[in-house]
């Protein structure tokens, strides 16, 4: 136990790991569990769309398998050698088997200087790593923090970024290469000086890499080999397993009239046509999986809303200039609204083959054209802006801009305006406080049931507490009693449903009610030991209360769960430092910056802890190093008052 006169030093502490875990546990803004949950078996199969829902066709039952596109290449050649000229079919690349698209000299920003850090990116045969060094006067001797660049994430159309996979855990290199511009540069939305390294998540590689094998419960650990088979999106991600189709085909068996071995997209309604593309071209918000779902299970021909709730801003914060907003845009095209739906991204896009440069222009302008021309529609714009745009209806009605949340990247405006008209922004309104800042967007029919909905809500406003859509402490106190409110009905319902205790532990937190919030913790943990998320809540919610062991058992766990993450080493770094252990606390920080020598918040709690040993210069000199390697002024001042009130 604790003695009153430490719990400001407990407050401080966990406030500053809060802030660690907090980038850790909201990259992509999901649950750890999204496409990896285990679920209890009273739950598993009872209502597994994938045995229920009426259909055709034969290979969306959960035990047809994938058998990757080398097994399609047979029959389709040709179609397949199309297809992995798409982007799609290019989606991701094991870097040391595939020849780079990027450059590596100096006209490509290599090294590039982003602030008081410099960024180069090295190809030594097959190998490719990246460095990252402070050019800081106070931290310039560092060790420069290096990852291998083992997966490419994209086609690099627009871009690529890179996953460096250690010891079963998948994480993002601050470097990404922007194919528009041609160039290195900071990876989107990355914060030098909040160190550490972005977990990569299953919900993030569904839409990248064609599968993965995701540890139930973690954040961003994964089973080997990863990825499992091909690393591209491949041909079952639209037409569903494969190995039914290959079976029958390779034995000779006939068939009359449609093939059901396998999904073929135009012989579906619209809306489940449309749930293929939108089970990773509809970003939205939030996505939150269906309770007792998993995103991995879904099938094409399946409603994709029976497996995933997607929410939009509400219509006053909307943004429709971000990257993956294509989806949201169309439907509130005209088009879309007058052809009842039965506009799809089909309408215009090939997935197979995307159109040369030379042809894209009357490529589009024919998928234009075999609407309106029917209709008697002229274009009447003036004939000199028509030449000088190739007479392009697309430049007019679909015009480029810059996306407003990835640098370096353009999006086409996908609401098909009469006249170009500029999207709203994100950031000129606001909303009353007790006001829901999040939508449903409209998939399917399959309408789950009233408290289904409420649970999926609570879930996506949880998040939306974490990540910061308002600063408004008014608004997010609202907002925490909304997702308690939700989140305790789903459990009442649901005991085992551990995404909504989870949520539970996100509003508690954010109100301040620190004994159920560790009520809540403790229940997600004896749900799934294994949870990443879960034990770090725990360890927090203890260490508030003044149980040092309970803290210092979960954190502990943390570290065993994922030991190349540096968030779980500091926050048992915190609890030790709680208890005065300072060799203990100092261990942890030394191995957190032995994974990353430039990170600001290990380097501030190793200052502590030598100052602590009986070395005030060397601990103030390790603080100085911590605070250079923020970049933000106002941060490198409040990281130096947290040491000088730790050391006082």
């Amino acid at each position: 136990m604790l003695k009153c006169r430490r719990y400001p030093v407990v407050v401080l502490l966990l406030v500053l790991l809060a802030a660690g875990v907090f980038s850790y546990f909201t990259f992509f803004r999901g649950d750890s569990e999204d496409g990896a949950t285990q679920k209890p078996a009273e739950e598993l199969r009872s209502d597994d769309p994938r045995l229920t829902f009426i259909t055709p066709f034969r290979n969306v039952k959960p035990d047809v398998r994938y058998v990757g596109d080398q097994a399609c290449t047979n029959c389709h050649l040709e179609i397949d050698k199309k297809f992995h000229a798409h982007p799609m079919g290019r989606s991701a690349d094991l870097v040391s088997s595939s020849a780079p698209i990027e450059r590596f000299d100096a006209a490509a920003h290599n090294p590039c200087r982003v602030g008081n850090y410099e960024l180069l990116v090295e190809r030594d045969g097959d190998k490719t790593r990246h460095r990252v060094r402070s050019l800081h006067p106070d931290s310039k001797h560092l060790p420069e923090y290096v990852t291998t660049a083992d997966l490419a994430i994209g086609s690099g159309t627009r871009g690529r970024s890179y996953i460096t996979f250690d010891r079963g855990a998948a994480w993002q290199s601050p470097i990404s290469w922007y194919g528009r511009d041609d160039r290195w540069d900071l990876s989107p939305g990355y914060d030098l000086g909040n160190g550490g390294r972005r977990a990569i998540r299953s919900d993030c590689l569904f839409c990248h890499v064609n599968q993965t094998d995701p540890v139930p419960n973690s954040v961003n650990r994964y089973r080997e080999p990863f990825p499992t088979g091909q690393a591209s999106i491949g041909c079952e991600r639209c037409h569903g397993p494969g190995e039914l189709h290959v079976n029958e085909r390779s034995t000779g068996i006939l068939f009359q009239g449609i093939d059901t071995s396998i999904v073929n997209p135009k012989h579906l309604s619209s809306d489940l046509q449309a749930g293929i593309c939108a089970q990773c071209h509809l970003q939205g918000e939030e996505r939150i999986v269906r309770r007792g779902r998993d995103l991995n299970e879904f099938r094409p021909g399946l409603p994709l809303e029976m497996f995933l709730t997607v929410y939009g801003r509400h219509p006053e914060l909307v943004d429709l200039r971000k990257s993956v907003g294509q989806f949201e845009q169309m439907h509130v095209s005209r088009c879309y609204v007058e052809s009842g739906g039965k506009l799809n991204c089909t309408s215009c896009h090939d997935p197979h083959w995307t159109a040369p440069k030379v042809s894209r222009d009357p490529f589009f302008n024919d998928k234009c054209l075999s609407c309106h021309r029917s209709n008697g529609a002229i274009c009447t714009e003036r004939d000199d802006v028509r030449q000088k745009s190739n007479d392009n209806c697309v430049a007019c009605h679909m015009p480029k801009g810059d996306s407003s949340n990835i640098v370096h990247a353009s999006v086409t405006d996908h609401r098909v305006q009469k006249k170009s008209i500029p999207s709203p922004s994100k950031t000129t309104r606001s909303l009353s406080p007790d006001t829901i800042p999040l939508v449903v967007f409209p998939i399917g029919p399959n309408v789950p049931s009233e408290l289904e909905r409420e649970r999926d809500l609570g879930i996506a406003l949880s998040r939306v507490l974490t990540h910061g859509m308002t600063d408004d402490p008014v608004a997010k106190g609202m907002l925490a009693i909304m997702v308690a409110e939700r989140a305790k009905a789903a459990v009442n319902a649901w005991p085992g449903d551990l995404r909504s205790w989870l949520a539970l532990c996100r509003a508690y937190e954010s109100l301040r009610d620190m004994p159920n919030f560790f009520m809540a913790a403790r229940k997600s943990a004896e749900l799934a030991p294994d949870s990443d998320e879960a034990q770090s809540n725990v360890a927090s919610a203890a260490g508030l209360l003044g149980k040092a062991d309970e803290a210092l058992a979960a954190a502990s766990k943390f570290v065993e769960l994922n030991p190349t993450s540096i968030e779980p080493l500091l926050q048992r770094a915190g609890i030790y430092l709680m208890q005065r252990d300072w060799r203990r606390a100092e261990a942890d920080c030394r191995s957190a910056i032995a994974i990353h020598p430039l990170h600001p918040q290990s380097r501030i709690f190793l200052g502590i802890c030598i100052h602590r040993r009986g070395d005030p210069a060397g601990g103030l000199r390790e603080a100085t190093i911590a605070a250079s390697l923020i970049p933000k002024q106002q941060q490198r001042e409040a990281m130096l008052d947290f040491y000088r009130m730790q050391t006082r």
